[in-house]
C-alpha cells in the first residue's frame, strides 16, 4: 500500500473520515431523538393541563327567590342563608337571617357555616359568579348540601322582598 505524506494510507484516512462522520451523524440522531422526546413531553403535559382546565365546575342546584321567601316565611329549620358579598355590602343590606361569609380567593378559616343544613349562597353578581365559586370551594372541603339563589340579591330586591341592614353601632 502506498502511504500519503503523513504516513497513513488513503484508505485508513477514508475510514477515519467515515467514522468521524458517522459519529457526528449519531450525535445528530441522538439530539433529534432528545428533541422529539422533549416535544412529546411538552405536548403531553399541555394535554393534561387542558383536560384539567376543561373539567366542568360542579353544578349546584339553583333555588328561586320565591322559594326562599316561602322557606323564610315558613321558618324552615334546615337552611342557612349565606351572603358572599363583601362585609360593607352585607352591612348595607342583606336577606333577613343571612350569615355573612364574603367571597375571597381562599376560604377563610375556620368556616363558620353549619354542615348539617342546606346552604343557600347568594351574592350581588349578575350571574352568581362569587356564589358559584364559593360553592365550589366549600364542596372541596366537604360541604355537600349547597344551593345557589338564582338572581341573587339583585333579584331579591327586584321582587321588593325585605332586606335587613346592619347598624354599625351594634358592633
Amino acid at each position: 500500500m502506498r502511504q500519503s505524506g503523513r504516513g497513513v494510507s488513503p484508505r485508513i484516512c477514508l475510514i477515519k473520515r467515515m467514522n468521524g462522520e458517522s459519529n457526528r451523524m449519531a450525535a445528530i440522531r441522538n439530539a433529534v431523538r432528545m428533541l422529539i422526546g422533549v416535544c412529546l413531553s411538552v405536548l403531553f403535559a399541555a394535554f393534561l393541563c387542558a383536560q384539567k382546565a376543561s373539567k366542568p365546575l360542579p353544578v349546584f342546584p339553583k333555588i328561586k327567590c320565591e322559594e326562599l321567601k316561602k322557606m323564610i316565611d315558613d321558618k324552615a329549620a334546615g337552611i342557612a342563608i349565606v351572603s358572599n358579598d363583601p362585609q360593607g355590602s352585607y352591612d348595607e343590606g342583606h336577606i333577613p337571617g343571612a350569615i355573612s361569609y364574603p367571597w375571597d380567593e381562599t376560604l377563610q378559616l375556620p368556616i363558620p357555616l353549619p354542615r348539617d343544613k342546606t346552604l343557600i349562597l347568594y351574592c350581588s353578581c349578575a350571574r352568581e359568579e362569587d356564589s358559584l365559586d364559593m360553592a365550589a370551594k366549600l364542596a372541596k372541603v366537604g360541604y355537600r348540601n349547597i344551593k345557589i339563589l338564582g338572581g341573587g340579591l339583585l333579584r331579591w330586591q327586584e321582587l321588593k322582598y325585605p332586606i335587613e341592614t346592619f347598624d354599625k353601632s351594634d358592633r
